[in-house]
This record gives C-alpha cells, sequence and structure tokens, in this order.
C-alpha cells in the first residue's frame, strides 16, 4: 500500500481535521491570544495530526502488504487466511474475517465436489469391472457358437452365411470391451500414483504386448506392425499404462487406415537413445504408420480433448479422446509427447522416457 492511497482514503477526516483547526485559530483569536500563541497551538495540533496519519499507515501497510503479496504467490487462493496474521485495526479484522468465511465456503465446497469425484470414479470403476464379465461371457458364447457351426456337417449351406454374422458381432464386442477398458483408464487418470508402479521395462516387450492385445483389431485393418531399431532398450515406466497407451495408438492405426495405401497399411516402432551422459539423456520411441494423416491445421489440437478434425468427420466413430487420454498420462508418468503427420502419407507419435532413475511422475 502507497502513501499516496493511504492518504486520499483519509481526505474527509483530513478535511474535517482542518476545518477544526481553522475553528480553533478562530476561537484562540477571538478569546484575545496573541498571534504567536494561536499559531504554537495549531503546529502542536497539525504535527499531531500528521504522527497519527503516520502511525496509522505503518500499522495498516504490514497487513495490506502481506495480503498482497501472499494473495499474488498462491496458487489456491483458499489458503489466504492461513497465511496471515489478523490485523490489529478494524477494517483490516472485517477484511481479515470476511477472508476466513469465504475460504471456509469454497473449501467446504471443494471438499463436496472431491467427494462427489471420488465416489463417482469408484462407481465408474466398479461398473467398468462388472461389465467385461458379461462382454467376456458373451465373447466365449459367439466363440462355442462358430465351432459348433464350423463342425456343423448335417447342414453347411444353412450354416456357413451364419458364421460371418457371429464374427462380426464378435468384432462388435471387441470394441465395447476397448472403449470400457479406455473408461477405466479414463477414471484412472485422476489418481495414477495409486496405481502406478515404476520399473526398468524393455521396449520391445511392452510393444509386443500392445501388438497382441489388438493383434485381431490390426489383422481386420490389414495392418502389418513393423518392429525396427532401437526396441532392446530399457526405460523406467509401468508396463501396464504404457502398454494402454501403445494400444490407444494401434487403434488409431487400424482405424484411419489409407484408401488406396501403396502396398498395404503399416505401423513402425523404432526406439533410439539421446543425449547420452548429458543431464537430458533420454530415450525416444516413434510410432508411426502410413495412414490417412492429419492435415497442418488439425495437427496443433489432435491432442486436445474431445478434437476429432477432418478425419474425425469422414470417421463417425471417432470420440477424440484416444490421443488426449494418451497425452494426459504421459503427463502424469513424466513422459513427453510429440506429434508429426503429413496428410495422406504418415502419422507419428514420439514418447520421449527421462533416462534419470529418480526421475517422478507428477501429482
Amino acid at each position: 500500500m502507497r502513501l499516496g492511497s493511504y492518504i486520499r482514503s483519509r481526505v474527509p477526516e483530513l478535511l474535517v481535521l482542518v476545518a477544526l483547526e481553522l475553528l480553533l485559530a478562530l476561537v484562540l483569536r477571538i478569546s484575545g491570544m496573541g498571534t504567536d500563541f494561536v499559531a504554537f497551538v495549531c503546529s502542536i495540533v497539525l504535527v499531531s495530526a500528521v504522527v497519527a496519519v503516520a502511525l496509522g499507515f505503518a500499522r495498516e501497510r504490514g497487513f495490506w502488504d502481506s495480503l498482497s503479496e501472499t494473495c499474488s504467490s498462491l496458487d489456491n487462493a483458499c489458503l489466504l487466511p492461513e497465511l496471515i496474521d489478523r490485523p490489529e485495526f478494524p477494517e483490516g479484522q472485517a477484511a481479515y474475517d470476511a477472508l476466513v468465511s469465504v475460504a471456509k465456503s469454497a473449501n467446504d465446497e471443494v471438499a463436496k465436489q472431491r467427494r462427489f469425484v471420488g465416489e463417482y470414479r469408484a462407481y465408474v470403476e466398479t461398473w467398468v469391472h462388472e461389465a467385461k464379465s458379461p462382454i467376456t461371457a458373451a465373447r466365449l458364447a459367439l466363440s462355442n457358437l462358430e465351432e459348433d457351426a464350423d463342425a456343423c456337417a448335417v447342414c453347411p449351406r444353412e450354416v456357413e452365411p451364419v458364421v460371418p454374422r457371429l464374427r462380426s458381432v464378435e468384432d462388435e464386442l471387441a470394441r465395447v470391451e476397448r472403449y470400457v477398458e479406455q473408461a477405466l483408464f479414463y477414471a484412472r487418470s485422476e489418481t495414477l500414483e495409486r496405481d502406478f508402479l515404476v520399473r526398468s521395462h524393455s521396449l520391445r516387450e511392452m510393444v509386443a504386448s500392445a501388438i497382441k492385445a489388438n493383434a485381431n483389431l490390426l489383422i481386420a485393418a490389414g495392418v502389418t506392425p513393423r518392429l525396427g531399431e532401437g526396441l532392446d532398450l530399457k526405460v523406467f515406466t509401468d508396463d501396464k499404462w504404457l502398454v494402454f497407451m501403445l494400444g490407444q495408438l494401434l487403434q488409431n492405426t487400424a482405424r484411419y487406415v489409407r484408401p488406396g495405401c501403396e502396398g498395404w497399411p503399416q505401423v513402425w516402432f523404432d526406439a533410439r537413445l539421446l543425449d547420452e551422459g548429458l543431464a537430458n539423456e533420454r530415450v525416444e520411441l516413434t510410432v508411426r504408420d502410413n495412414g490417412c494423416g492429419v492435415s497442418a491445421a488439425d495437427l496443433p489440437r489432435v491432442l486436445e480433448r474431445g478434437f476429432t478434425g477432418d478425419n474425425g468427420r469422414a470417421h463417425k466413430q471417432s470420440t477424440g479422446l484416444g490421443l488426449w487420454l494418451v497425452a494426459r498420462l504421459a503427463q502424469k508418468m513424466g513422459v513427453s509427447v510429440a506429434v508429426d503427420s503429413a496428410e495422406d502419407e504418415f502419422f507419428s507419435v514420439t514418447f520421449g522416457f527421462p533416462a534419470n532413475k529418480m526421475h517422478y511422475f507428477e501429482d
């Protein structure tokens, strides 16, 4: 708080003081007091007023400056009353009490919302686990029906058209299962630290697991995985979460296969060690396909939540959550993500894993 602003806030009191000063001088002159005596008395009153203003400014300045500095440095303003002392002057006390009341109300609302979000997340996780059981049972039943249909020798002509339909239903169930799995990882992304175990893992093993988990989808789309160089490198990460992230990229590759692709649709996995021996030493894993790619206008936004772009309009099944969820999980795991693309040529995602063993994910 500046002296000028403090004085401007005290203008009414100062005007009253000036009026009283003039009245006192007039009374003293009417009473027959000499000019020197009147000037002496008025000087004493004036000095007393200046001292009072200075003391008031010094007393209030500490509180207001502390309030301003603390407020500007805090990310959560609700903690403000806990970090400053209650002042001695009435105006500051009123302001402090109001801050305490507002902060308490805000903290109560935040706690209420956290409880609600926690309960909702627990419900989603429970629902996902419960939903997996009937999906698995339905896929098993379909598999049995396919085996019975293949083994039926009595009426092969009547059974033959049924098999593709059964497999089509199985494909749809697999798609539902992928969405259910995505919902589970989305719900857990808010509390990643509770289900996050950092260990040294081989990139080749995790890539192979992701390919195996999405093999049927890749085969149906005609996509061929290609394991390149550097996959024998090891990184510090959680294998379950990374396999899920790689699976999201493989599902995007299968979804956005480019029509008339030269040769056949492919997805490449390559890794390399960069800046070895330096503080920013890291391992980069690049997943690149030769699909329809992303336009230059859409590329900066592909990691945004719900963004589908031109490709999403052409593919009605796009949700705009896959890449966003990958980027979100990577950020919480301390893994960098970079995307690159050329329309009708390729799309690539590069993960950067810090080589420092002491690197932890963000809360």
